[in-house]
């Protein structure tokens, strides 16, 4: 079942419903899409947009169902790439749409991974880390509704999914800022990157299995009950050819 056959279309439809007062030019800035990509997929044009484009959509159709759930009953290809690219984590709910963009803000992404972390965060915590500016952004994100709290700690309510832009955005802010160069060499952090000239085909879906494999274990180690603590560990794993023989174009459909 392709993601552009008559049932997806309602997706639109439905999401339009849901905001009557928004333009078609404003839910695709919502969703981040052009434009003219919302419209050629409403009008069914686009034959095989990317499965990034294909998440956006149904993420915003689905409401509060789970996004896995609703997937798998009415789009079992799209299905086969989900749990292909989100491995280990098919019981986490997606990141409420409003509250993405937070995770990719630099200036409030630190807060949120805490406040998603097991122990969640507390008024102390933030003011001991960030200090008054912390406070600030949290009673922000309190304001809009993002974050609530429970039994005193700030949290989203549950460990979540998020979309791919996101994921990219927080590990480059990870990197960027969290990253300390001078404790390289001590066994306390890890950098490391490798390249070459290969047979893409060949080499990029073993070093992927490498990689979900590594998830795998890296998922179970930090949510092992004797590995609790106070501390946040963040590890990340990515790889990418930097020469691309399918392209994708400004409307995201493979070439």
């Amino acid at each position: 079942m392709g993601f552009l056959q008559m049932p997806k279309k309602n997706c639109i439809r439905s999401i339009k419903k849901s905001y009557p007062n928004f333009s078609s030019a404003q839910l695709a800035q919502r969703m981040g899409l052009s434009s003219s990509t919302f419209n050629r997929i409403e009008n069914r044009e686009i034959r095989k947009p990317t499965f990034a484009y294909a998440l956006k959509i149904v993420r915003e159709a689905c409401g509060e169902e789970k996004v896995q759930t609703f997937i798998k009953n009415h789009y079992p290809e799209m299905y086969k790439d989900f749990e292909t690219t989100y491995p280990g984590n098919a019981d986490a709910e997606f990141v409420p749409v409003e509250a993405e963009s937070f995770f990719q803000d630099a200036n409030t992404y630190e807060i949120m991974v805490m406040a998603t972390t097991t122990n969640g965060l507390t008024r102390k915590n933030v003011g001991a880390e960030f200090g008054n500016r912390g406070l600030q952004t949290l009673d922000k994100l309190i304001e809009k509704g993002v974050l609530k709290e429970e039994h005193g700690k700030f949290t989203l309510g549950t460990k979540v999914n998020a979309g791919q832009e996101t994921v990219k955005k927080l590990l480059q802010n990870l990197i960027n800022t969290s990253y300390d160069l001078s404790l390289f060499g001590t066994h306390k952090n890890w950098l490391s990157l490798q390249y070459e000239s290969v047979n893409s085909d060949v080499v990029i879906p073993k070093i992927r299995n490498v990689y979900i494999n590594a998830n795998k274990e890296i998922r179970e180690i930090l949510n092992a009950p004797e590995n609790a603590g106070n501390d946040v560990v963040w590890a990340g794993l990515v790889m990418d050819s930097l020469l691309k023989k399918d392209k994708q174009n400004t409307d995201g459909i493979i070439q």
